[in-house]
């Protein structure tokens, strides 16, 4: 049996019968991640919010290298569907790996109301890395995390993630990247992309080419805002408009 940690735990904040989000973390992340700005979500417009821990997170990063996007995505496609069953307005969101299985749940569910992507990783910080990623993974199966201080001052804010890359995971994750981006045009769902300025993960082009190959897009861009906007000093900012969006779209 996989040991979970609890603060990586999924979460259900219950609210309308009406309007539901699924949520979607990132990759080596947790839920907790997103529990800031769900909160404030979900005081703002009671709307119900769902976030999963998805397969090989919220454990040790050896279990991460045993899953891959199509795993991730089965978990998501299945919450959708129970989520479908019992509320009236469902949408689909994430944060950067999450954001792609937003939006390929976007192209793929019927029914959905509208998507939310956010720091979605279409262009990184770590070109070499990912080009690498294949020979990496014949030496060590783990690449370790960069800016450790940034990453435990998050962990002292209550996120659990992995402090290191598992390099197999991370090839599924371009797989998935490289999926939407040939599918992406077959968007047809109202969607509210979001973009840090400050990303120091994801390049902020990535929200620009969004919003050009996506032109009934809308851009909020973060300025002071670095890749866990969720959890950074714009986060009120960003559940505000992600409560109206869901308020008022569909």
């Amino acid at each position: 049996m996989i040991y979970i940690y609890p603060q990586a735990e999924s979460f259900f904040l219950g609210g309308s019968r009406e309007t539901a989000l699924l949520f979607i973390h990132g990759f080596t992340a947790s839920p907790s991640e997103l529990y800031p700005t769900a909160r404030l979500i979900h005081d703002l417009c009671g709307c119900t919010l769902s976030v999963p821990l998805l397969p090989g997170h919220g454990s040790t990063p050896r279990f991460l290298n045993q899953t891959n996007w199509e795993q991730w995505y089965a978990a998501v496609e299945k919450e959708l569907g129970f989520l479908m069953e019992s509320y009236l307005r469902v949408f689909v969101g994430g944060l950067s790996m999450g954001a792609l299985l937003a939006l390929h749940a976007a192209c793929l569910v019927p029914g959905l109301k509208g998507a939310i992507a956010i720091n979605t990783p279409i262009f990184n910080h770590s070109p070499v890395l990912t080009a690498a990623s294949p020979l990496i993974r014949c030496v060590r199966p783990f690449y370790p995390k960069k800016d450790r201080l940034h990453l435990r001052e998050l962990e002292e804010q209550g996120r659990f993630a992995y402090d290191v890359i598992p390099v197999k995971a991370f090839q599924s994750v371009t797989k998935l990247r490289n999926l939407v981006v040939q599918e992406i045009n077959e968007v047809k769902l109202p969607l509210l992309l979001v973009q840090s300025l400050r990303d120091e993960s994801v390049h902020p082009r990535s929200g620009y080419y969004l919003q050009e190959k996506l032109p009934g897009s809308e851009l909020l861009e973060l300025p002071d805002s670095d890749h866990i906007a969720t959890m950074g000093s714009e986060k009120d900012k960003l559940a505000k408009a992600i409560a109206e969006f869901l308020i008022t779209t569909g």
